[in-house]
């Protein structure tokens, strides 16, 4: 069941992140009080405007399976919002396709209930699971795969 996430959902949230860490392949140092407050912030936001997306996949006894949190961006192309998937953490010894069909289902009827016709989901893991989550929905949902690069200045 997706449901949209609140202040009592945040430990498993940050659970699962942790997780999420430890069993994959993240190419940045997570700071973690920084990523609490991206949380914090998107739960928050969400109640008020349609511009912030956290939901969350539970089953039916009350165990996360998997998180998106979303907010929009105003394009300097053409003025559209575009709906920015910022996390879409999945809890790998579950089937992780199922998790993140439903969520990326949820938010695109959001969109469309909002009158939005983009969204945009970036990975920042490893090669190997990146190029898997973007053939995934690329097939799933026919999206055009942009590349981008990530630098660390030494």
């Amino acid at each position: 069941m997706i449901i949209k996430l609140n202040d009592n959902n945040i430990l498993d949230c940050l659970n699962l992140m942790n997780k999420s860490t430890q069993d994959n392949d993240y190419p940045y140092d997570r700071n973690e009080r920084m990523w609490i407050e991206h949380l914090c912030s998107i739960v928050d936001k969400q109640y008020n405007s349609p511009h912030y997306l956290a939901i969350g996949n539970y089953t039916k006894d009350n165990v996360l399976k998997g998180f998106m949190l979303a907010s929009t961006f105003k394009s300097y192309y053409n003025g559209e919002y575009i709906m920015d998937v910022k996390d879409c953490i999945v809890d790998h010894d579950y089937n992780t396709a199922f998790t993140t069909i439903r969520l990326f289902n949820y938010m695109i009827q959001h969109v469309k209930d909002h009158d939005g016709s983009r969204w945009r989901a970036d990975s920042i893991r490893s090669n190997k699971n990146a190029e898997e989550y973007i053939t995934f929905l690329q097939k799933k949902y026919n999206a055009t795969p942009l590349y981008g690069v990530h630098g660390k200045i030494q």
